[in-house]
C-alpha cells in the first residue's frame, strides 16, 4: 500500500473571486485516495499565494517528510506552485527521495513518467509567465495612479495622512519631524543625544526609524520609489524647506567621511563572537593614528532596544586585534593539544557504539503509528504525543551516531608540528588571516577577554 501526502492551497483572492475552497480540494483528494487504496494525510495552506514557498508552512512541513511518502497529490498544478524555480526545486527534492507528484484533475501532470515531467515543466513555465504579465499590469496601474497623485499603498509615511487617495500633511507629525531635524543640527549631529530626543517624541520607534526619517527626501517633496533610485516630484507635499533638510544631509555626510579612511585587512573578522549574546563581533578601525589599529566590538552593545535607552548587549569593551593575536600565539598549541586529546578519548568511548539497529526499530514504530492513525485506531492527540516522542528518540540516536564518527585530526596534528612562532613572523596579513581561518572556527570574547577558542 502506498503512502501519499495530499496538499491543498487557496489564496484569499481566489476564494473570493472564483469560489475555490480547501474543503473542495480535500474532498476530491480523499475520494481519489480511497479509490486507489492509498494511505494519506493532508497538508493545508489557506489564504496563501503560490508565488513563493517561504510563507507556506504546510508545504515546507510536507517536503521535510517527503522521504516517507510515495506520492505527493494535489488537485491542479497551480495549487502547488507557479514559480519555475520553486517547482523544479520541489521536483528535484522529491526525485532524490524516490517520491513522485501527481495532479488528480490534470492527467498529464505525473512525474512518474517522462511525458508527465515534460508537461509539468511546460505548465509551470506558462503559469510563471502569467504571473509576470500580471505584475506588468499592476506596475502599469501603479504608474497611472502615481501620475494622478494617488497613493499606491495602504502604508502611510510618518508626517502624512491619506485623504481622497492622496498624501496630505499631518500637521502634528510634521512638526515632530521638523523638530527632529532642528535638534539634530543643534547637537552637531550627535547620534546618541538625537536618539534620546527621538524616543521621547516618537514612541515605539527605534534607531533604524530615526535614521530613515533623517534621510527621507519625501519631506522636501521628492518621493523615492521603493528599492529604486527614482524620485517623483509633485507627488507628495513637502513639510520642510530644502535648507533645513540639506543641512542635516551635510552633517550626515561629514560624519561618514570622517569615519572612512584607509582600510586595513583584519585577521579575525568573521570568527570573533560575543560570549554574552553570541552575535558576531564587528571590526573597528582607529583612524586617529598613522599605524594600523584594529579592535573588535559587539555590534549589539552599540544598538539600543526599540523605544528604550537600554542596550541589546552589555559586552561594551573593545578588544585589540594585537591582544587576540598574542593570546593565540602563546596558547594555540595548548588548545590544539587539548582538542586532540578530547577527540581521541571521545572516539575511544564511542568506538563500538552503533545505533543503526535501534534507529531502524524506531523508524518502523513511526510507520506503524502512522498506520494506526490513518486507520482511525488512535486519535490525533495520541498520534502527536507518540510521534514527537519517537522522533525525539530518533534525533537523539542519530546525533549520537554523528558524534561517534571519528574526526580527522591530521590537520591539527600537522599544525602542532609546525614552528608557528618562526613561520608567523614571515607571513603577510593576508597569509596570517588564512592561517587562522584554516584552524579556528570561533573565538568567544567577553569584556576584553578571550573566553573560548573553538577549532575546526
Amino acid at each position: 500500500m502506498k503512502y501519499v501526502a495530499c496538499y491543498c492551497r487557496v489564496s484569499t483572492d481566489e476564494q473570493a473571486k472564483f469560489g475555490f475552497s480547501i474543503q473542495a480540494q480535500k474532498d476530491a483528494l480523499e475520494r481519489y485516495c480511497k479509490e486507489n487504496n492509498y494511505k494519506y494525510e493532508f497538508y493545508l495552506d489557506e489564504g496563501i499565494s503560490a508565488s513563493s514557498m517561504k510563507k507556506r508552512k504546510a508545504l515546507n512541513e510536507m517536503l521535510s517528510k517527503c522521504n516517507v511518502f510515495d506520492i505527493i497529490l494535489f488537485t491542479k498544478l497551480d495549487r502547488l506552485s507557479r514559480n519555475v524555480l520553486d517547482a523544479n526545486n520541489i521536483n528535484k527534492l522529491l526525485m532524490e527521495n524516490n517520491c513522485t507528484m501527481k495532479a488528480i484533475d490534470e492527467d498529464d501532470i505525473d512525474t512518474s513518467t517522462a511525458d508527465g515531467t515534460f508537461i509539468f515543466n511546460l505548465k509551470v513555465s506558462l503559469a510563471q509567465r502569467e504571473i509576470g504579465k500580471t505584475s506588468e499590469r499592476i506596475r502599469f496601474v501603479f504608474q497611472n495612479k502615481r501620475e494622478k497623485g494617488e497613493v499606491t499603498s495602504g502604508t502611510c509615511k510618518y508626517g502624512y495622512k491619506i485623504e481622497n487617495k492622496k498624501f496630505v500633511v499631518n500637521e502634528e507629525e510634521a512638526q515632530n519631524i521638523i523638530s527632529l531635524f532642528e535638534y539634530f543640527i543643534s547637537v552637531n549631529g550627535n547620534i546618541g543625544k538625537t536618539y534620546e530626543f527621538f524616543i521621547e517624541h516618537f514612541p515605539h520607534k527605534g534607531q533604524d526609524a530615526m535614521s530613515a526619517y533623517l534621510r527621507d527626501t519625501s519631506y522636501i517633496g521628492k518621493y523615492k520609489l521603493y528599492r529604486k533610485n527614482i524620485y517623483l516630484d509633485n507627488y507628495i507635499p513637502p513639510i520642510m524647506d530644502t535648507n533645513l533638510f540639506y543641512s542635516v544631509q551635510n552633517l550626515l555626510v561629514k560624519k561618514e567621511k570622517n569615519s572612512i579612511k584607509v582600510r586595513y585587512p583584519s585577521l579575525f573578522s568573521g570568527i570573533v563572537h560575543c560570549n554574552i549574546c553570541g552575535h558576531r563581533m564587528c571590526k573597528k578601525q582607529d583612524n586617529r593614528v598613522k599605524n594600523k589599529v584594529i579592535r573588535y566590538c559587539c555590534d549589539n552593545a552599540s544598538r539600543k532596544k526599540v523605544g528604550s535607552l537600554e542596550y541589546k548587549c552589555n559586552n561594551h569593551k573593545l578588544i585589540n586585534e594585537v591582544d587576540i593575536e598574542n593570546y593565540l600565539l602563546t596558547n594555540i598549541k595548548n588548545i590544539a593539544n587539548q582538542y586532540v586529546c578530547e577527540n581521541q578519548i571521545l572516539s575511544t568511548l564511542n568506538k563500538n557504539k552503533n545505533n543503526s539497529k535501534k534507529i531502524n526499530e524506531i523508524e518502523k514504530k513511526i510507520i506503524k503509528l502512522k498506520d494506526l492513525y490513518l486507520d482511525d485506531l488512535i486519535d490525533k492527540t495520541m498520534y502527536k504525543t507518540d510521534y514527537y516522542k519517537l522522533n525525539n528518540e530518533l534525533d537523539s540516536l542519530k546525533s549520537q551516531e554523528i558524534v561517534s564518527i571519528s574526526r580527522d585530526l591530521s590537520h591539527i596534528k600537522k599544525f602542532l608540528n609546525m614552528d608557528i612562532e618562526s613561520i608567523y613572523k614571515e607571513l603577510t596579513d593576508e597569509e596570517k588571516r588564512t592561517l587562522w581561518l584554516n584552524y579556528i572556527d570561533k573565538i568567544y570574547i567577553e569584556n576584553n577577554e578571550i573566553k573560548e577558542v573553538i577549532l575546526l
